[in-house]
Order: C-alpha cells, then structure tokens, then sequence
C-alpha cells in the first residue's frame, strides 16, 4: 500500500514582536494596558501537547476587539519536565515574552506597540520578528 503526506501550508496572517523583561507577566500585562489604553485579561494557560509527552504551559493574557486580537504570552513554559527545549518559540529563547497580533490592522498594530512599548521602564527591549523566518512558528497557530 502506497503512503501519502499531508501538507498543509498555513496562513500566517499575524504579527510578532518578542520582548525581553524582568517583570512578571501580570505586571507587563498592567504596563502594556496603561501605554496602549487596551484591557488585557488573564485566561486559562494554553497547553500545547507534544510528541513523546512532551508539554507546554504557557501564560496568556488577551485583549480582543471585532477585529483585532491582540496577545501576551509569556515564552517560557511553566511545566517542562520532559521537554529540553521548553520554550513556545525556543530560537527567541533570548526573549521572554511574546505578542502575537491578529485581524484586521487598526491602531492596535506592531509598529504602534513597538513605539508605545519602547518608552516603557518594564521593556527591556522588543523587537519585531519576522514570522517566516521562525522554524517553530506553527507553536502560535492557535
């Protein structure tokens, strides 16, 4: 019997910026609320299950509008015990949050964020990534 592969080649229609801070999560979460006048909530942890047992929980925080998703996830997992690379996009180890941005563009868009956010005393850096440069960037397709 012959063998067949699914290919699937998804849509990556949003933006991403990664961001490295010292701060916990709910206090760049207030941060970015203040700067960016948007609400961003805490929600339940996604949990991203992977071959031979490995898993992921990742902090998530999220701010939607009609048309706009806008998301703060933390990168590194808060349970790792089976899994040597424990992060949600593991070549931005270096960067400890992540922001996805979906939908349609207003003026919650990466450039805004990045401008707002740059002048923030909790953002150590941040940075635009260009998501079809990441290997791993099937980890944001939730």
């Amino acid at each position: 019997m012959k063998n067949s592969k699914l290919i699937v080649d998804y849509d990556y229609d949003f933006e991403v910026l990664a961001i490295i801070s010292s701060v916990k999560d709910y206090k760049l979460a207030w941060a970015l609320n203040k700067s960016l006048n948007i609400n961003l909530c805490k929600t339940s942890d996604l949990c991203l299950d992977f071959v031979k047992d490995s898993r992921l929980l990742i902090s998530n925080f999220i701010f939607e509008t009609e048309y706009t998703t806008f998301r703060l996830l933390k990168n590194k997992s808060y349970e790792f015990a089976k899994n040597p690379k424990p992060y949600l996009l593991p070549e931005l180890k270096e960067y400890d949050y992540i922001i996805k941005i979906s939908g349609e563009h207003t003026s919650l868009n990466a450039e805004n964020t990045l401008e707002n956010s740059k002048s923030l005393s909790v953002v150590e850096y941040i940075k635009q990534i260009d998501i079809h440069n990441l290997k791993s960037k099937e980890n944001l397709i939730f």
